[in-house]
């Protein structure tokens, strides 16, 4: 490792140095041991057998604290250990906090600056913050100007790295030159696996057997063989998991031309809405209210019979996937977790898929479980229409309700493609959205304009052909339990019951900024020492948020409310609302908090800018990558001294203006719109 990032690197939106975390996690814990090694309690292998594990958990959607704290336990008993370490930094990049990910790679290339694992993954994340100009000079100040190919162990970094930033035909060159020696096996697998994204099956296929690469990935060996047997000669759309999705789309657009699905009557019958989990966040909430909603309608018999039901993903209490589940099971609202549906309808021979299995073991694991569990589930539920909610979803759930012929099927997207994302990009999603959106009956719905465009920009699909929903949001109870009130009557006396209070609610991670929005309240603090802060939301950076305070200044003014069922509550307590986020939707938090009377402040991140109402109380900032909290604070000092009756004026404006154009009635009435086009 060289030193450490070039100027252009530095997190752009840092308002101080002391606003970038020093070090990760495990580089502390590593550190806390090195005078007193801690003893070992299993064996080595068995710690590598069990980080594995933990890591095969999270990578299946199940990530949550403990497995991070587990894993760390397990390296600082055999603090040498490159593959423990790797399991670290593996699940920090799952837990999606992207700041602590980078410092963890950056910190294990410096404990192991010859390893080709650990160095690949550090430019995955530089890539990902900071864009591909930045990620090659970091590759070439590693790498020197050596001849790589005199050295397998630099060649095997030098071709993955190369291949991360797009040079997939130069990595494969350079493998070729390699004496490959001690590391021939891994240098083969490295070979089949660039074949087989590049779609050249049989050559990938020749490289396994001419090798004991074959044994040594025994998963990519059985993965490439099946392309091989499936797809003859080179594929254009690439990996294995591609091709199979084009053959499975193609078949499944065939179906739906011979057998065309038809929806009885005029009116809506049942609908099944698809989501990831009910957790608190905002894309839930709208999923719910949709549901509830929806749910109300059939009940007074209004342009739907129903029933209406939501499947998810995981319904696990433990993880906090339940936020939204006793309100929607107290409506009457059917709620089901589909990994729990029996695979391929409990009979794998009779499934309309029996024919397709070879093919659905190529696709990616969320495809293939969304193929196996819910394809029969939803022929056997015959809904008239499937919404599904979110990109991941989408990816998960879409193809298997195209297979399962559904009349109706809403692909409902959140906020940005993932073009523009390219941190959850996948080689399929593309090829996926071509293929539904070319069936009669498919439809992709976003929640903003701005949304929508840039999805038909992506896509290549005429103006208007993305349909726009707007949130539905009804104003927020203001009660709360006597903790949560106590929690704010002690706040409030021990900061003199007086002062201008910025609030904030969001989750805690890498994209809403959390360090961000305590970079502006403490340029508010400077220009006015009694103004007192709330953020209300829990996440991957709560400690991180928490020490920043306390660097900035702001500690003893900011109280950190933690995961609620009572944002009302908190609203209330605010003078106004700031949103930092680098990415968005349409945030509910604006929409929430100016029903509340609460103006606002925000980033232009996706469609927040539209939630935000034409009012001189509020602002957008100029940019979403570079915020300025010194201009956020200025705005929000010159707020805090408007006389009593300017500030009401802006409350009354902008409830007003988001119960105009937010409300659920609006939303619900739009979705059924939608739902009965024919």
């Amino acid at each position: 490792m060289t030193d450490s990032l070039p100027a252009p690197a530095q997190r752009p939106n840092r308002a101080s140095p002391a606003a970038v975390p020093a070090t990760d996690p495990l580089s502390e814990a590593l550190e806390r041991i090195a005078d007193e090694p801690v003893a070992a309690l299993v064996s080595e292998e068995e710690a590598r057998a069990e980080g594995r594990s933990l890591v095969e958990e999270a990578d299946r959607g199940d990530y949550t604290p403990w497995l991070l704290s587990r894993a760390i336990d397990l390296c600082v008993q055999f603090p040498a250990d490159e593959q423990l370490q790797y399991h670290v930094g593996r699940l920090i990049s799952l837990s999606g906090d992207a700041e602590s990910a980078r410092l963890c790679w950056r910190g294990m290339v410096e404990r192991f600056p010859n390893s080709y694992n650990a160095f690949p993954q550090y430019l995955r994340t530089v890539l990902k913050a900071f864009g591909p100009d930045i990620a090659a000079g970091i590759l070439a100040g590693h790498i020197g100007t050596a001849d790589p190919a005199a050295d397998p162990a630099r060649a095997l970094l030098v071709a993955r790295c190369r291949a991360l930033l797009g040079d997939r035909d130069e990595a494969l060159a350079l493998l070729d030159r390699v004496a490959s020696g001690s590391l021939e096996t891994e240098i083969a697998v490295e070979k089949a696996r660039l074949l087989r994204m590049a779609g050249r099956f049989d050559e990938a296929l020749a490289v396994l057997e001419t090798s004991e690469a074959a044994a040594a990935a025994p998963e990519l060996a059985t993965d490439i063989r099946r392309a091989a047997a499936l797809f003859s000669g080179p594929h254009a759309a690439g990996p294995p998991s591609v091709a199979a999705l084009d053959t499975l789309l193609a078949k499944a657009l065939e179906h739906r031309a011979r057998h065309r699905p038809v929806r009885l009557g005029d009116r809506t019958g049942g609908v099944v809405l698809i989501g990831g989990s009910l957790g608190g966040g905002g894309a839930e909430r709208q999923l719910a209210n949709t549901a509830l909603g929806l749910i109300g309608r059939v009940a007074a018999g209004d342009r739907i019979d129903g029933p209406v039901s939501i499947f998810c993903r995981k319904l696990d209490r433990r993880r906090s996937n339940d936020f939204y589940l006793a309100k929607l099971e107290a409506a009457d609202v059917r709620v089901a977790d589909y990994l729990a549906a029996p695979a391929w309808g409990g009979d794998p021979l009779a499934s309309r898929l029996a024919a397709d299995r070879e093919l659905i073991e190529l696709l990616p694991p969320r495809m293939r479980e969304g193929m196996i569990r819910l394809t029969e589930t939803l022929r056997y539920e015959a809904p008239d229409v499937v919404q599904i909610w979110q990109d991941g979803m989408i990816f998960a759930a879409g193809l298997a309700a195209l297979a399962a012929n559904v009349p109706r099927i809403i692909l409902n997207v959140r906020t940005m493609p993932p073009n523009r994302r390219t941190d959850r990009q996948k080689p399929e999603q593309e090829v996926l959205y071509r293929g539904l959106l070319a069936a009669p009956g498919v439809t992709l719905t976003a929640n903003s304009r701005i949304a929508g465009k840039a999805y038909e920009d992506w896509l290549g699909l005429p103006g208007g052909s993305v349909l726009t929903v707007a949130n539905g949001v009804d104003p927020l109870p203001v009660d709360a339990p006597d903790g949560e009130r106590k929690r704010w009557e002690r706040f409030d006396a021990r900061t003199g019951g007086k002062g201008f209070v910025l609030g904030g609610v969001m989750r805690l991670d890498d994209n809403k900024r959390p360090l961000l929005w305590l970079d502006i309240c403490a340029a508010l603090a400077r220009r006015d020492p009694l103004a007192r802060f709330v953020i209300a939301g829990n996440g991957p950076l709560r400690s991180a948020a928490e020490e920043h305070a306390r660097n900035v200044g702001v500690a003893e003014r900011t109280l950190f409310v933690g995961r609620t069922m009572h944002i009302g509550f908190w609203l209330e307590k605010m003078d106004m609302l700031a949103l930092t986020s680098r990415h968005e939707g349409v945030p509910n938090a604006l929409i929430e908090a100016q029903l509340a009377g609460v103006p606002v402040l925000t980033t232009p991140a996706g469609g927040a800018p539209e939630a935000v109402a034409p009012h001189s109380a509020n602002l957008v900032l100029a940019d979403a990558e570079r915020p300025d909290a010194e201009n956020a604070a200025r705005h929000l000092h010159a707020l805090s001294q408007d006389a009593g009756s300017q500030l009401d004026d802006a409350r009354r404006r902008v409830r007003d203006w988001a119960c105009e154009h937010y409300a659920m009635d609006r939303m619900i009435e739009r979705t059924l719109d939608i739902f009965a086009m024919r």
